[in-house]
């Protein structure tokens, strides 16, 4: 018989969510998945489906594995120093294996459902090269933890909590999934409220890479170094995704004398400015001119047409520590809003961003929304990807990606 822990299948906890069961019933096609039950009918379905043989447990163990590291998550990425002189070895098969074979919990369950204790374990662990991402080592990861909510039953539950590292090998960065939840403490057999130790989402993430990077023998990089590059990450994300539209580009271009009339009026009339002064005038105009155009544009489509993504808010922080929080109303693109232009140059000066909420459209928009929230944050020593809503694989990873491969770094 199949052991599927309860946290898993309560659906408060958003492990298991309806987009997940519904997309596997579907992909099977077999009449004893029905796509059209409620959600507690289909996990009883997906359950009697894998008691059928040992062949269909092994295969939605397999499911529920790959589902835990989906869905609303935390995703810590912390970067790989690049003088670690083991790197390389990490592209043999057999080198990684020797490692983490004998680290594995029970090699007679390698799976997620079972097995926890309140030490970091690691239930499994896949070796994978794509085309696309290169090479990743996927450690499924797990310890109990405790949790505790007055307003229920005053009572401490203790839970199992599954953690998802990925070290992406060609790009030199680790990656951590979590799912954020409130009232988390570290695991004690005896709860007792007033001596328990609380603990967060990113704190078992950054406990989980630590760990694997003392057992994969890699070092991290240094705050100091990881946030620079993380924030610059995010500028050029953003800058690809506020690219000004051609609509509001050839505007600017059919006004192109008066625009040059204003910056020589500005130069030479009305503040009698030294040429070196030129380039700034002309930038502020122009941001000025692409502005009001902007907000004035009766069809606010140009700002998110043929893009996957586009900005709600964002924060910042220039070099006199000067903060920018900017936000859309309701959901519309921040490129539409006059508060993005208002620190606009800030952000191209600095050429870095501390954090960003972005609209991404699905890659698989058949069994959820079309679009998605992501929201960036850069920390001292990592950056974090929020999704505060149920998002496929391939979309974690098309934001990550999307992130990490941003043109225009300089390291």
């Amino acid at each position: 018989m199949i052991s599927i822990p309860h946290t898993f299948i309560k659906e408060d906890e958003s492990y298991i969510t309806i987009p997940a069961l519904r997309r596997f019933a579907k992909e099977k096609n077999n009449k004893e998945l029905k796509t059209t039950v409620d959600r507690p009918q289909l996990l009883q379905d997906i359950q009697n489906y894998a008691n059928q043989s040992p062949e269909k447990e092994e295969e939605i163990l397999n499911w529920l594995d790959h589902t835990l590291a989906e869905g609303i998550k935390d995703v810590q990425i912390k970067l790989i120093d690049d003088v670690v002189v083991t790197l390389p070895l990490l592209f043999d098969n057999d080198y990684v294996k020797n490692i983490l074979e004998p680290l594995i919990a029970d090699t007679t369950n390698r799976h997620l459902n079972k097995g926890y204790s309140e030490d970091l374990q690691l239930f499994r662990y896949e070796i994978i090269n794509e085309n696309d991402t290169g090479r990743k080592i996927r450690l499924y990861m797990g310890r109990l933890l405790c949790t505790f909510d007055r307003r229920k039953s005053g009572e401490a539950e203790k839970i199992p909590y599954p953690i998802i590292v990925d070290l992406y090998c060609d790009r030199g960065i680790i990656v951590a999934r979590t799912k954020s939840k409130a009232n988390l403490y570290k695991y004690t057999d005896q709860f007792d409220l007033e001596h328990a130790k609380t603990t967060k989402s990113d704190k078992e993430a950054a406990l989980a890479i630590k760990w694997v990077a003392e057992k994969l023998v890699v070092s991290i990089r240094k705050g100091f170094q990881a946030e620079g590059i993380f924030k610059t990450y995010l500028y050029n994300m953003l800058e690809k995704y506020t690219q000004t539209p051609k609509e509001i580009v050839e505007l600017i271009a059919q006004k192109e004398t008066e625009i040059n009339n204003i910056v020589e009026n500005i130069m030479n009339r009305i503040c009698i400015l030294k040429p070196g002064y030129r380039n700034d005038v002309e930038s502020n105009v122009l941001n000025m001119v692409e502005k009001y155009f902007s907000i004035n544009y009766p069809d606010k489509q140009i700002f998110t047409k043929d893009r996957e993504a586009y900005p709600l808010k964002l924060n910042a922080t220039d070099e006199e520590d000067s903060k920018v929080e900017q936000t859309a109303a309701y959901e519309d693109p921040l490129q539409s809003k006059a508060i993005f232009f208002d620190n606009k140059k800030m952000l191209q000066k600095s050429k870095t961003c501390d954090g960003v909420t972005f609209m991404f459209d699905r890659l698989n928009p058949k069994y959820c929304d079309r679009q998605f929230k992501v929201k960036i944050i850069v920390n001292r020593e990592y950056c974090m990807l929020k999704f505060t809503e149920y998002t496929m694989e391939e979309d974690i990873i098309h934001v990550l990606f999307s992130l990490i491969s941003s043109e225009g770094i300089v390291e």
